[in-house]
């Protein structure tokens, strides 16, 4: 432990586990890390992978340090003495390369400590499936100081440390541009995984399970580089890891993720069902759920319950036709999760907008669709009273939206309070099957 504490004092090894966590919390604090439900500060598996995710960036700066590192004797001209002591080499540098896995383990550890002490206070779901994707990370990182110490033995030169780390950052940012088809599964074999779309995905344990075993052989051929007299020697575990895991990649970026079915598990409680992983937000919710609903109650057939949808995983479709018996919700969809928390009033609109249904294009405006848009706007303000403002509206199309929806509105008051009922009821089951022209049925053909 004494020799321990001094490689770790003497090496790279705190410089470099200072700059993981400077790099990993800076740029997690910023960017679309810190944003809606997969925030990495509000659900332990989001957390877990967008640190993974960040190691696109501290990857390639732990493989330069420790080349860096790797250079120290030859920086030093201790080589020819070290090598004519008894001690084995191996035994050595077994010590410096503990210092760095120390170092970044400590330093990878950090990073989740600061996470959690945030994602604690903000969800009820907590579970320990987030720990082997964590581990992948640790030992992908403690790799790199391996393998990049055995690659500047390789290379003894200047250049190798810079070299490495741009080569690094350039691989890495391959292995985030969209892959799809048989060449999928070699973006596995890198550190970082696929930014998180949703809470109700996954890392299968059996993914995590190749990528540990991949990661091992690569830190293992980092230390065989560096310990070894026989420098091909080195190239063997990585060989052995590699035949070992290319049968056991998934093929598809559907097969790399699997549906959290805890987390999607609807818990009801007086007309409110949240998934599991947002329970938490029952709270902020119940108030304007029951407003939503008292509302919806002008209806013919009023729902009779507010219930999230969990949103969908790769590869399945993003929306299909839904029941009317419920209000259903995707909490992402209404920009729920920000930096300040919508009022209760805010949140009822967003509720019953569309008369208490999903918008059938998701999250994201085109064109196209001007005409649902002003449809959903006609009902929520039906319903509500007041001329409301939906999100997701974009600069370009809001005043075609504006004008369609006050003109719908202005032709459905003008009918006969019974008519109008029966009108946005039918509309509503419109919008909810995403079949037909919800501002037709409004308003009928012009």
């Amino acid at each position: 432990m004494r020799i321990l504490g001094i490689e770790l004092r003497r090496t790279t090894a705190l410089v470099l586990g200072a700059l993981a966590v400077v790099a990993l919390v800076g740029m997690l604090g910023w960017g679309p890390s810190a944003k809606n439900s997969t925030a990495w500060t509000r659900q332990w598996t989001t957390m877990a992978e967008w640190v993974r995710f960040m190691l696109v960036l501290a990857w390639p700066l732990t493989l330069g340090g420790g080349a860096l590192q790797g250079l120290r004797d030859r920086r030093s001209g201790v080589g020819e003495l070290f090598g004519s002591t008894p001690r084995p080499r191996a035994q050595r540098v077994a010590v410096t390369l503990g210092a760095l896995a120390v170092a970044l383990a400590a330093a990878y550890a950090v990073v989740l400590a600061i996470g959690a002490a945030q994602v604690v206070s903000a969800t009820d779901y907590f579970h320990l499936g987030w720990l082997p994707i964590a581990l992948v990370g640790v030992v992908a990182l403690v790799g790199a100081a391996a393998l990049g110490m055995g690659l500047a033995r390789l290379v003894p030169s200047p250049l190798t440390p810079p070299l490495l780390a741009i080569g690094g950052l350039a691989l890495m940012s391959l292995g985030t541009a969209p892959v799809a088809g048989e060449a999928f599964g070699w973006v596995l074999l890198l550190p970082s995984l696929p930014m998180p779309v949703t809470v109700y995905a996954t890392v299968p344990g059996s993914v995590s399970a190749v990528q540990l075993v991949w990661f091992a052989g690569v830190a293992l051929t980092g230390f065989v580089l560096v310990a070894a007299r026989r420098r091909w020697l080195g190239v063997l575990p990585v060989l052995v890891a590699g035949v070992v895991v290319a049968p056991l990649l998934p093929a598809t970026p559907g097969e790399a993720v699997a549906r959290d079915a805890v987390a999607a598990e609807l818990v009801c409680e007086d007309g409110l069902c949240l998934t599991r992983a947002h329970e938490h937000e029952r709270s902020a919710l119940a108030g304007p759920a029951r407003e939503a609903l008292r509302l919806l109650g002008r209806l013919p057939s009023p729902p009779t319950s507010v219930r999230e949808v969990a949103g969908p995983v790769r590869g399945e479709p993003a929306r299909g036709p839904e029941s009317t018996d419920a209000v259903w919700v995707d909490l992402d969809e209404i920009a729920y999760f920000r930096r300040e928390p919508l009022t209760a009033e805010r949140l009822t609109a967003y509720l019953v907008a569309g008369a208490g249904t999903r918008t059938c294009y998701g999250d994201v405006i085109p064109r196209e669709v001007t005409r649902e848009v002003a449809a959903r706007a006609v009902m929520t303000s039906w319903l509500t009273g007041r001329v409301e403002t939906l999100p997701s509206f974009r600069e370009w199309l809001g005043a075609e939206i504006d004008a369609l929806a006050a003109d719908a509105l202005g032709r459905l008051r003008a009918l006969p309070e019974g008519e109008q009922a029966v009108r946005v009821q039918a509309a509503r089951e419109v919008q909810a099957a995403c079949a037909g022209d919800a501002l037709e049925v409004l308003v009928g053909r012009d």
